[in-house]
């Protein structure tokens, strides 16, 4: 693992316990392959990222509504991997729904400004126009008339995530921005998660969001197994949506294994 994914990891620490930390101090990490030290301190990290990789998967299934996903997509995403600036679209009708966010103090925070939101509609029918695949950002195909106007909060390099729906269409995408490197092991995540979105944003097109059957005998299975191997392991619970009537059972487990929000 590269110390960019070691950085990517290490986020989630800092999102959970809200304490800045410079990029810096992250930069000057050694790679965690050549040092077993390095490799068990990142080790709780890692799995924080994979904690709110599946919380999230499992928000998406609770969702009713496409901008809800697009809300918990521009928040959260920090929740895993840095990024100074975050631009979430998903399919409305014969347009985009676009939500924004920039990386400010500790945290995504929204970003409300109707100028931006003309010019990130314009980038992201462009983006699907054109196909664009996942990966890093190519400026150099992007027209004058979006480029030339690119706000000054946003760093012109990025990674394109879209969010695919199980016909193959794309129901949105995500556009993460900072100026640092994307290592592998983050873009593997980012495009599960892109998926996972996907896939809720069909199911809430065709109204079967609330037809989800009770699992609680499955939860109770995972929650022993869980128990029995950590106590950040206990996050499996999210990878399943749950019964209204043990969410505070479950937002206890969340507390106690300070992955509570």
């Amino acid at each position: 693992m590269s110390a960019t994914e070691t950085e990517d990891m290490a986020d989630t620490t800092l999102q959970n316990e809200g304490v800045p930390q410079s990029a810096n101090d992250l930069d000057n990490k050694s790679d965690i392959s050549t040092s077993s030290q390095s490799a068990q301190a990142a080790a709780p990290s890692g799995a924080r990222a994979l904690a709110n990789l599946l919380m999230m998967e499992h928000d998406f299934r609770r969702t009713r509504y496409a901008r809800e996903i697009a809300n918990i997509l521009a928040s959260r995403l920090d929740g895993f991997a840095h990024c100074d600036g975050v631009i979430v679209w998903v399919k409305k009708n014969k347009t985009n729904d676009i939500i924004m966010s920039r990386f400010d103090g500790s945290q995504l925070k929204t970003i409300k400004d109707k100028n931006l939101e003309k010019w990130a509609k314009k980038l992201a029918k462009w983006m699907d126009r054109t196909n664009a695949p996942a990966g890093e950002l190519n400026t150099e195909t992007i027209p004058a008339k979006i480029f030339d106007l690119w706000p000054d909060i946003f760093p012109l390099e990025g990674l394109h995530v879209p969010l695919t729906s199980p016909d193959k269409g794309r129901a949105g995408g995500v556009l993460l921005m900072r100026s640092q490197p994307w290592g592998e092991a983050i873009k593997i995540m980012l495009q599960q998660l892109g998926e996972a979105a996907g896939y809720s944003l069909k199911a809430i097109e065709l109204g079967v969001y609330d037809k989800t059957a009770s699992n609680l005998p499955l939860l109770l299975s995972l929650l022993g197994i869980a128990t029995l191997l950590s106590g950040t392991a206990l996050t499996v619970m999210d990878i399943v949506p749950t019964p209204d009537v043990l969410q505070p059972i479950i937002q206890l487990l969340r507390n106690l294994t300070g992955l509570g929000t």
